[in-house]
């Protein structure tokens, strides 16, 4: 308790101005020990004046008024409506970079043409098998009495329908796995709230009467980053300390209690896939930016589409090719016969008819019977130029093309938002960083002062014990 006495004050005046000192070293001592950890906030000791009403007016020296955690409400605000923005954009430059590298064909794989990244010649991708194909319906036009240009011609077609196989089954297992990160991005939301709910029950007794809760607002902030660049949240600070946490208007945190994010199967495209929807009422949760909202797009949007022209794609092949072949002859005779499996006609499923695979001679090449006729290899080879699909606009390649550009131009429009929206969200940081973070040089210089007031005040003290020494031995 302090004294009054003038000798006694004096000793009290160093007492506090001492206690004061060492508040300021071990903050800026705890600001330079977290100058490298993730999502600290730089902490200020503020000193007051104490007030007393003895002694003149000579004063009572310094009190710690309060050590204050430095945060720019606005530049967090900002950042989290980045984050929400970026979380999206990040999500379809990944997803569709994926779905990319699906059609991304390698040039010079077997093949002596020319072609571009999405327009491969080669055996190994979709263009190059389409092209070889009807480069076999060529060869066997100029021998059309030769088994081995029919050989040629069905392995050729079943490379075909093989990689239209493949292809449909690699974006059936992309939307497969996009299915299961939207069940993960789920769970992890769900344990992000948990942790929220957890510091919102905590925070009001740390902060009771004058105690720190500074470390765990620190905590909650990197959570609540975290929890942004996943969805769409927005937030309501309340008196206490806690944090209220929305989406869409409902309630996900509020105060001690939380409502869980769940998944629920619903089918669509004849397939069961993930429905976001709140646990505690059921419905449907409206999300529209963040990394989920990503993945739904792609999963939901993207990857249909290119499902749905592969099978277009498979559907105009089929029964072009079988209309023609139908009305040819093979080299035994036939007529009527399939190329094609007619009841498979799916990107998923297509395949050559039984009547093919089983005897060669059942190929058709002639249109008028005669053996040597070659007229019905031409027309189905001149299938290649023919408006097949989309009411007769667009040739299969071209059909094909024009898918691989619009893929192509989604995923880099996703690549430069998703540079451009890093930009930004790196310019916030670093305004929050200019007021939330340590500086290694400015924490050096409060470390002089707050020792040099220290050392100070600790001489002040030594004078004045010594001056009651003398006082006391007269």
């Amino acid at each position: 308790m302090p004294v009054n006495s003038p000798a006694h004050h004096g000793l009290e005046i160093g007492r506090r101005a001492l206690q004061a000192q060492q508040a300021g070293l071990n903050v800026t001592g705890h600001n330079i020990a977290n100058a490298n950890t993730p999502g600290f906030s730089r902490r200020q000791v503020n000193l007051e004046n104490a007030i007393s009403g003895v002694n003149g007016g000579i004063g009572s020296g310094s009190d710690v008024a309060d050590i204050q955690r430095q945060r720019s409400r606005f530049d967090d605000a900002q950042m989290r409506v980045q984050q929400q923005v970026l979380g999206r954009w990040e999500s379809l430059e990944q997803s569709l970079g994926s779905i990319e590298a699906i059609f991304n064909e390698p040039a010079g794989a077997g093949s002596s043409e020319a072609g571009t990244i999405f327009n491969e010649p080669s055996g190994l991708g979709l263009s190059g098998s389409m092209s070889r194909f009807w480069n076999a319906w060529q060869d066997l036009a100029n021998v059309p009495e030769s088994g081995a240009a029919r050989a040629a011609v069905r392995q050729e077609a079943d490379f075909l329908v093989t990689t239209l196989n493949q292809y449909n089954a690699k974006l059936s297992q992309t939307r497969e796995d996009l299915d299961e990160r939207v069940m993960q991005e789920v769970a992890d939301i769900n344990e992000i709230l948990d942790q929220l709910r957890d510091i919102n029950d905590a925070i009001p007794e740390a902060g009771f009467n004058g105690g720190d809760n500074n470390d765990l607002q620190d905590r909650r902030d990197i959570l609540l980053d975290r929890l942004s660049n996943k969805i769409d949240i927005s937030l309501v600070e309340r008196e206490n300390g806690q944090v209220s946490v929305l989406l869409s208007g409902h309630m996900l945190v509020e105060g001690d209690s939380v409502s869980h994010l769940r998944i629920r199967q619903i089918p669509r495209d004849g397939q069961a896939v993930s429905e976001v929807v709140f646990a505690d009422d059921g419905s449907v949760a409206a999300i529209s930016e963040g990394q989920l909202r990503g993945l739904i797009d792609v999963r939901d949007g993207v990857v249909p589409d290119m499902l749905g022209r592969l099978d277009a794609m498979a559907e105009g092949l089929v029964a072009r090719v079988n209309e023609l072949h139908r009305g040819g002859y093979g080299l035994d005779g036939s007529r009527g016969t399939n190329f094609f499996n007619p009841e498979n006609a799916s990107a998923s499923n297509i395949s050559i008819d039984t009547a093919i695979l089983e005897n060669l001679d059942n190929i058709a090449a002639s249109a008028d019977g005669n053996s040597g006729d070659n007229g019905l290899a031409l027309a189905i080879s001149a299938v290649r130029n023919e408006g097949v699909l989309d009411e007769g606009t667009q040739t299969i390649e071209g059909f094909y093309n024009e898918m691989l550009g619009d893929i192509g131009a989604r995923s880099r429009e996703a690549q430069t938002m998703a540079d451009n929206n890093r930009l930004f969200a790196q310019q916030i940081e670093n305004r929050r960083q200019s007021v939330q973070g340590v500086s290694l040089n400015d924490e050096a210089s409060q470390l002089v002062l707050f020792q040099r007031a220290y050392q100070a005040a600790a001489r002040a003290v030594s004078i004045i014990d010594d001056l009651m020494e003398v006082t006391i031995n007269i």
